[in-house]
């Protein structure tokens, strides 16, 4: 193949640069774009696909700098201004010499979120895109609803990706120096001491106040002091998914951060768009997660991503057969199996409610009413133990036996299955609390109990409440988001409520009690 370093100029002036991988052989090509802050390498952050196998199989390939970042010109303002930039880059890649006119473009995280920005600008040429992993926006990247922030990815992103990524960029413009680079790596506690030097920034207060960051990501504290998500900052980086015509190969995974915002972009798109969720991470697409082993079947390279990709480009820019008609493609966890749907949420599911007993007992019969405490201090919050985070070590399924000694937690279960229960479909725990303070989170786990103890983590949420009264009874609604697992029998069905998972989520700084009052249950998905 043949590699090349090609510019384009935007509509206001601005040039940006893209590495072009292309047959050997002359002739015009559909293009693959892919659009990111992170470094234009083949393989690169962001990328999953062998790009020697694209070009091989007749594809231009081309990995363009964003905006401010790279070789490429003018300000980087992260996922604001990447749809104007995202439509002229789809059609300077659809008349380009090299090409036959028919684009599409792929990509992980922000590449993803740049494609559906793109798409919703109807640029000419654009056939199909393949957004994994990608955030239902710029706003919730940063917030959960309600304003409560995704401290530990946002900060962690920012700290070891965006500035250092600007470094690099400064040092190729000769304004910063190696030593520059090496003083901030040792600010952060690199090369060793980063997750203990992330912690001490996760709890500087307040949020906004990160001196490390104020140069480099100097967006982050403009983030950090708006929640309001109707604020005109947010406003560039929503997607308008009823302007998106082109079909979505949506994918993700189960313990993807970004995971309920790409099912989003699935279910608001419709039509002929596709859905794959795996037993995987924002990073980790293998069979084992932390020690969990999902079998031979769970990786990416187990399915053959490329080709995954190669069939659904294939369709939609050569009008080849799709030779996988599935609809939709999940990974039931427990099963540790794919299976196909005809849609998602998944047609022929229930939503049981299973109801917190307040002896710790979990049921789909309604108990005696009742009501239980938890202390809730933003000193001493309950410390994040796996789940959807970004980290280096400890992430995902891990056992949440190391939390049983707190007694700021209330853990509700079931007795030992005797049958199988699926759970396949988004999890919300509907609770009656009050509160001693005038604001309160609530917090919810859904947990696996494995016969030997092992209290395996599946997915969680938060809901913060505010202007409480002492005394009064409010009904909060804690979205827990999407899974898929198979409780075996002998397992237990466990939901933790807690007030504060931290750093995983920033911290309700109000003091206090919080009472659960009954009826207060977890609805289940349930397949039959």
């Amino acid at each position: 193949m043949i590699e090349t370093t090609e510019t384009m100029t935007t509509r206001d002036g601005a040039e940006l640069v893209a590495t072009l991988w292309r047959p050997a052989e002359s002739g015009r090509f559909p293009v693959l774009l892919s659009r990111t802050p992170y470094g234009r390498g083949a393989a690169g952050p962001g990328y999953h696909l062998d790009v020697p196998r694209l070009v091989a199989a007749g594809y231009a390939v081309a990995i363009q700098d964003v905006r401010g970042t790279g070789a490429s010109q003018g300000e980087f303002r992260f996922v604001s201004g990447e749809a104007a930039d995202g439509h002229d880059a789809v059609r300077w890649a659809a008349t380009a010499s090299w090409s036959d006119g028919n684009v599409g473009m792929y990509g992980d995280s922000y590449l993803a979120i740049t494609q559906l920005l793109a798409a919703q600008e109807r640029p000419e040429g654009l056939k199909a895109i393949a957004p994994h992993v990608s955030p239902a926006g710029l706003y919730e990247c940063v917030y959960q609803p309600g304003g409560v922030p995704n401290l530990n990815i946002i900060l962690t992103v920012s700290a070891m990706v965006l500035a250092v990524d600007e470094l690099d960029r400064r040092i190729a413009l000769g304004t910063a120096t190696e030593e520059d680079k090496g003083r901030y790596l040792a600010a952060i506690g690199l090369p060793h001491g980063l997750d203990e030097r992330l912690r001490e920034l996760s709890e500087r207060l307040p949020l906004s106040d990160q001196p490390l960051l104020a140069d480099l990501v100097p967006f982050y504290s403009a983030w950090m002091d708006t929640p309001d998500p109707l604020d005109p900052l947010w406003r560039d980086g929503i997607v308008r998914h009823g302007d998106i015509e082109v079909p979505a190969l949506v994918s993700t995974g189960w313990y993807d951060y970004f995971r309920d915002g790409s099912i989003e972009h699935y279910e608001r798109l419709g039509g002929e768009s596709r859905l794959i969720v795996g037993p995987w991470t924002h990073f980790t697409h293998e069979r084992d997660i932390c020690g969990r082993d999902y079998g031979d079947q769970a990786s990416q390279e187990a399915i053959d991503w490329t080709g995954v990709h190669l069939d659904w480009f294939d369709h939609w820019l050569r009008g080849a057969p799709l030779r996988d008609g599935a609809k939709v493609k999940i990974f039931v966890m427990g099963d540790d199996a794919w299976r196909e749907e005809d849609d998602w949420p998944v047609r022929r599911s229930r939503s049981v409610p299973y109801h917190l007993g307040f002896d710790g007992g979990l049921s789909a019969t309604p108990g005696e009413g009742g009501t239980a405490e938890f202390v809730s201090d933003p000193g001493d919050p309950v410390p994040t133990l796996g789940g959807a985070i970004m980290t280096f070590d400890a992430f995902g399924p891990l056992d949440q036996r190391p939390l049983d000694g707190r007694g700021d937690v209330l853990r509700h279960r079931t007795a030992p299955l005797t049958e199988r229960v699926e759970v396949s479909g988004p999890v919300e725990l509907v609770a009656r609390v009050s509160s001693t303070a005038a604001s309160a989170d609530v917090t919810a786990k859904l947990i696996d109990v494995h016969p030997d103890g092992r209290a395996e983590l599946l997915t969680d949420g938060i809901a913060r409440l505010t202007g409480l009264v002492p005394g009064e009874v409010r009904e909060v609604r804690v979205q827990l988001g999407a899974i898929s697992n198979a409780f075996l029998p002998g397992h237990r069905i466990r939901i933790d409520v807690a007030g504060s998972n931290f750093p995983r989520f920033g911290r309700n700084l109000d003091k206090g009690t919080t009472t659960l009052h009954g009826p207060s249950y977890v609805v289940l998905p349930t397949i039959p």
